[in-house]
């Protein structure tokens, strides 16, 4: 006789809900440091529309570090909206939309919807598979002076 494993995917919801919940509030709140112990060690972010200029996968704590630094001292204001979190029926995956408001020193706003397939492992997040507007992300890299 097989036993069939059951998933308690409330269960996985709630904690991978309030993983991704510490991680964006640290984020926002500039703490960098501790935000990228929310990630694996060799977690990874992904970018499904990569934009010239950017990297289309940063991977590692160390190199995360980097990029999501550089973010948070572009920008004065950092936040989102209309944040809703998908858990999928693997206890590990789930789907998050949001859209992400930045406002920089000299009054350029960003706001981009995402939708992101989150993986988590060991009450962390261990990669990132980000869609964005990528003509939005594109102007704000223009803008930033990052490419032409």
């Amino acid at each position: 006789m097989t036993t069939i494993e059951t998933v308690d995917i409330a269960a996985a919801r709630a904690r991978n809900e309030e993983i991704w919940a510490e991680s964006s509030s640290l984020l926002y709140s500039r703490r960098v440091d501790e935000f990228v112990e929310t990630w694996c060690p060799d977690a990874s972010y992904e970018a499904a529309l990569p934009v010239p200029g950017l990297p289309a996968v940063v991977t590692g704590r160390e190199a995360l570090h980097a990029v999501f630094s550089g973010l948070v001292a572009a920008v004065v204001e950092l936040g989102v909206t209309d944040v809703t979190f998908h858990q999928t029926d693997d206890p590990n995956v789930a789907i998050v939309e949001e859209t992400m408001i930045g406002r920089l020193a000299d009054g350029y706003e960003y706001r981009n919807r995402l939708a992101i397939r989150v993986t988590f492992r060991d009450g962390r997040i261990a990669h990132m598979l980000e869609y964005y507007g990528q003509f939005a992300q594109a102007d704000l890299l223009r803008h930033l002076g990052f490419v032409e």
